[in-house]
């Protein structure tokens, strides 16, 4: 069971994957390599640092002469095995590991260690449960569609009006590649791969991968990968590119009106508003990190997408973009001095600048996820001592997790043990014990 201190370890994963860009690849083969964290303004959605898996390694994981029950995969793991350009004399072994039946038929092809293979078998990643969220979200009516975009190819857009706060799309990865992989292995096996990779899918998610929009890369695989990949973090330091066909889609903004939220439990990724969406409207995602200055953001987007931006932000006047610059720095200021204020005690200035955090975030119009930031007051009022404001937010926090629906169940969870914890001592308070 949790902990209240496991549920720091939630307010620091969150504090600081919010500060982390989306990222994907680009042509060339050195910089297909993501090289900041992913951009998870919402963090990741599982916190429990206690989690097991099997043994790392070969046992378990591929079978010894073909595919067998024992694992999910319905095809032999094809392996390589390259020296380490920081150690010569150490090797990593990558392998293709593909399950064609993950979620319902979707399938999905891993090139990673053995390491992460066993990590994400012990999770259950790829056990599909019929009555599991993901299952009903799939059937449920979506609110948006894919269409075609003038002078932007596809895009996503709205069939309803959306809330805020609201998952709009939940996707699931048809590749997964490891970064050391990309580090590892040698351009020409690379590519040939990943190619066996993405053939080894079923076919109709097959054909959704090779229709995916291309940069303008020499190679096909790398125009597609640079073109689509989402950075995604797999086990505790594992950063993945994956491309999710759906979320692929999603165009970008420099002043989106969505972000992501990756779950390696569940191997799914969430997209989710943060503002109200009109029927009609675009949903877009931004490519870039948010507070990237705008000449630096331009040519990043230029560089990597050949992305001549023309979102409302960048047409904005100087003065506007200068206020939003400096804005969205103040936002990473608050956000780092919520954690050294928490960290040294500091709990009722911790407070205090989560309110303003808030505050400025909203002004932005990238507020944080309702349910985290009442549970990181709920977290820091308890540290406090203040029982009555820990209960209320810890309550909040746990309506707000129900309703939004996550198809990872984790942070929902943490919330009921949260207050589990609490209302003992606060009623022990009450009663003058």
């Amino acid at each position: 069971m949790a902990s209240i201190g496991s549920r720091l370890v939630l307010i620091s994963a969150f504090l600081a994957a919010t500060a982390s860009p989306r990222t994907t690849g680009s042509t060339s083969p050195t910089n297909i390599i993501p090289r900041q964290c992913p951009n998870q303004p919402a963090g990741r959605l599982e916190y429990d640092p206690l989690r097991t898996c099997p043994l790392p390694g070969l046992l378990g994981i591929i079978p010894d002469i073909e595919p067998s029950s024992e694992t999910p995969w319905t095809s032999m793991p094809k392996c390589v095995t390259d020296e380490q350009e920081n150690n010569k004399n150490a090797t990593r072994v990558h392998c293709i590991f593909a399950d064609g039946n993950f979620r319902n038929g979707h399938g999905v092809s891993l090139i990673t260690t053995t390491t992460v293979a066993s990590h994400l078998v012990g999770l259950e990643a790829f056990n599909d449960k019929p009555s599991s969220p993901e299952a009903r979200k799939q059937n449920a009516v979506p609110a948006y569609e894919i269409v075609d975009i003038e002078g932007r190819g596809k895009g996503v857009v709205a069939t309803r009006d959306i809330r805020r706060g609201e998952i709009i799309m939940v996707d699931v990865p048809a590749v997964l590649v490891g970064t050391e992989f990309l580090q590892d292995v040698k351009a020409h096996h690379r590519r040939r791969l990943i190619k066996r990779a993405i053939n080894q899918l079923p076919a109709a998610t097959r054909r959704e991968v090779w229709s995916l929009s291309r940069n303008t890369g020499k190679y096909e695989i790398d125009a597609i990968m640079g073109a689509n990949a989402n950075s995604v973090a797999v086990s505790d330091d594992g950063i993945h590119l994956g491309i999710f066909p759906k979320v692929s889609r999603i165009n970008h903004s420099c002043r989106p009106n969505a972000y992501y939220r990756f779950s390696e439990k569940r191997l799914t990724m969430e997209i989710v508003s943060y503002t109200a969406i009109d029927k009609g409207e675009e949903i877009t995602l931004s490519y870039v990190p948010l507070e990237t200055k705008r000449e630096e953001r331009r040519k990043y987007l230029k560089d990597n997408w050949d992305i001549d931006c023309e979102c409302s932000l960048c047409k904005a006047t100087d003065f506007d973009q200068n206020e939003s610059e400096v804005s969205r720095r103040r936002i990473n200021e608050l956000r780092d001095s919520v954690l050294n204020a928490r960290n040294n005690g500091y709990f009722q200035d911790a407070i205090n600048i989560a309110e303003d955090w808030h505050v400025v975030s909203e002004w932005e119009r990238v507020p944080p996820l309702a349910p985290e930031y009442h549970d990181i007051l709920a977290e820091l009022y308890f540290r406090k001592g203040e029982m009555v404001n820990a209960t209320r937010f810890g309550r909040m926090a746990l309506d707000e997790w129900v309703k939004f629906g996550s198809v990872d169940d984790d942070q929902l969870e943490q919330a009921r043990l949260f207050l589990n914890e609490v209302w003992p001592v606060a009623e022990k308070r009450r009663k003058g014990e």
